[in-house]
């Protein structure tokens, strides 16, 4: 028995003739990796200030710096009414806690991060309310009732007095 000959195989095609697109691409950046002066560049590059980076610190998802500010102004006068409230209902005293409440009902008011008005609407009960024997979850609907709640009453005792 004789064995047979191995078959003949084309030549690859890659990188030549009539198809140079089908090359192996090289990427720019891994190239420019391989020498001390082209990491030197990278690092520039990565290191350079931006012009413009990105969205403003404090302006939410979702926003512009120019569409939050009425907003937020908003919330400041409101958030300043709520306190002066909580503060005669519930003898708040403290400068410091006056305008903690302040910061955390506007918190409560602007639109954000969900995490950071849950944090707001916590702050603004463990102030206001005494905590329920049984363990109940804080809500944002709930805090925001509470605060609706007080300026509901303030305005019925206002005519009144």
């Amino acid at each position: 028995m004789t064995q047979r000959k191995a078959r003949a195989k084309s030549p690859s095609k890659v990188g030549q003739g009539a198809a140079p697109q089908k090359a192996p691409k090289k990427n720019y950046f891994s190239t420019l990796m391989e020498t001390p002066e082209g990491r030197e560049l990278r690092r520039q590059w990565s290191t350079k200030k931006r012009k413009n980076p990105g969205r403003p610190k404090g302006v939410p998802d979702g926003f512009r710096r120019d569409q939050i500010e009425p907003i937020r102004a908003d919330a400041k006068k409101e958030a300043k009414q709520l306190v002066s409230i909580m503060k005669e209902k519930f003898n708040i005293e403290d400068q410091y806690s006056i305008e903690a409440l302040e910061t955390a009902v506007e918190v409560m008011r602007v639109p954000g991060e969900t995490r950071e008005r849950l944090a707001a609407a916590r702050l603004v009960l463990d102030f206001t309310k005494q905590k329920p024997v049984a363990k109940s979850e804080v809500s944002i609907g709930k805090a925001e009732e509470f605060l609706s709640s007080l300026l509901e009453d303030d305005e019925q005792e206002a005519p009144a007095g």
